[in-house]
């Protein structure tokens, strides 16, 4: 079972329908039309077609609204005032052991378009899978796609795809970090975020410690993380509670950056209760979007985030609640190799992932190496990876660093010239490893 140590008071199946054999008989179709009509022009035509900060191990904030915020029943659901939200995520103690990452096998072929062709499209793909004895999983070649690009003022979700404010298909490849009262050590948090950034990374959650951090300090974060072509995920934590995204000059300062943020709504809820998820997920959307954000807004799965058919069997009705339908859903795939959650779900990780992969709306996963107590409860994150490249699906990792002893640490200091041995093999040693797959953002050009 999950271990939960909750430090800060923020409450702030699947068909896949192979399409590659229909796109290369309907163009050779076409082709061989086209042939025609320069020999019979008349016979052929065709349409195209604070201490508070300090977090040492267990459970640690993004976000959650308050079980006071929350309505009584899906029923009685309806816009209410920000609440107190609760955030957390998983740390733990340090180790160097690691277990050999392996390839997770999936059924479909890889798919015949772009992400990017996908999304302007039809919003869906199909769910794809690459063995060991495969070479590294690698998405599609870039192609034409089938509509330009479309420029906005936020990132927004097309489909079950995440798009820049240029209109591109992000698969984010990022990491958690802590930003918090000697977190790291002397408080340079400029500092632990420009080592963060060299590795390649293209995105960051950033959990700021409110109580800690200044609204400049978060400012200034945000404003490195432009210059490093990376996007956000925003989740505060801290005494304030939600109450901190509805202070004026918060709201002001994250409006400037809102062309590559993401705000957390709602985090892994502490519970297991698909009717509490259901309804708390629901009122704080509508929180924020009351509060002005127009950023696409994330929900992470019932029970800690491990439910993964939480989201498929509700994500409709959650996404339904978001007037912008602007939503980013989170399975915390946290699954160890002991086979818990797959018993518990009744799914495999190949068909979790592979549901996940063709839900409507985004779902994107959280991946880590230790999941649960004991520290020899582990994940199989290597096969993760390649399956969520070969998908073309996103993942943050818990965590950077913790300089208080974290099983999931990728740094033994904070810096990327010393990564640890899960480090080595999540930032470069894989096939499917941040370096050889993740893309810089336009968001911030």
């Amino acid at each position: 079972m999950p271990f939960e140590f909750v430090v800060a008071a923020y409450a702030p199946s699947c068909s896949v329908v192979r399409r590659t054999a229909q796109r290369r008989a309907r163009s050779a179709t076409l082709t061989a039309l086209a042939l025609l009509a320069t020999v019979l022009p008349g016979c052929a035509g065709a349409e195209a077609s604070s201490s508070g900060d300090l977090v040492v191990r267990g459970q640690i904030a993004t976000q959650l609204p308050s079980a006071g915020s929350a309505l009584a029943t899906r029923s009685q659901a309806t816009a209410s005032a920000p609440a107190a939200l609760t955030a957390i995520t998983d740390g733990f103690a340090a180790s160097d052991a690691l277990d050999s990452p392996t390839t997770l096998v999936a059924n479909d072929a890889a798919p015949a378009t772009t992400p990017e062709a996908e999304a302007a499209a039809e919003g869906s793909s199909t769910s794809q899978g690459a063995s060991e004895a495969q070479p590294a999983p690698q998405l599609a070649p870039p192609q034409t796609p089938a509509t330009a690009p479309v420029a906005a003022a936020t990132m927004r979700t097309s489909g079950r795809r995440l798009l820049d404010s240029c209109g591109n298909v992000i698969v984010v490849r990022g990491v958690e970090q802590i930003f918090g009262n000697q977190l790291p050590e002397g408080n340079d948090w400029l500092g632990l975020l420009s080592q963060i950034a060299t590795t390649g990374v293209n995105a960051v959650r950033i959990l700021a410690g409110t109580d800690t951090l200044t609204v400049s300090d978060v400012d200034a974060l945000l404003n490195a993380v432009a210059q490093h072509d990376m996007v956000a995920y925003i989740a505060p934590y801290g005494s304030e509670g939600g109450a901190w995204l509805a202070r004026p000059e918060v709201r002001a300062m994250l409006a400037k950056h809102e062309r590559y943020i993401l705000i957390d709504a709602f985090g892994e809820p502490t519970f297991d209760d698909r009717e509490r998820f259901v309804s708390e997920a629901t009122s704080s959307l509508k929180n924020l979007r009351n509060l002005g954000y127009r950023v696409p807004l994330t929900v992470t799965a019932n029970q800690f985030g491990r439910d993964l058919p939480s989201l498929l069997e509700l994500g409709p009705e959650i996404l339904a609640a978001d007037p912008l339908h602007n939503t980013v859903f989170g399975w915390q795939a946290y699954w160890s190799s002991n086979g818990y959650y797959q018993d518990t779900y009744g799914l495999s990780l190949e068909q979790a992932v592979s549901a996940a992969a063709a839900a409507p709306f985004p779902i994107q996963l959280g991946l880590d190496h230790v999941t649960d107590f004991p520290s020899d409860v582990t994940a199989d994150f290597g096969a993760l990876m390649s399956a969520t490249q070969a998908s073309g699906m996103s993942w943050l990792w818990w965590d950077w660093y913790n300089p208080y002893g974290n099983e999931n640490s990728l740094t033994e200091d904070g810096t990327a010239a010393h990564l640890t041995p899960t480090g080595r093999t999540v930032i470069s040693a894989h096939p499917a490893s941040v370096q050889k797959t993740a893309q810089p953002v336009c968001s911030v050009r």
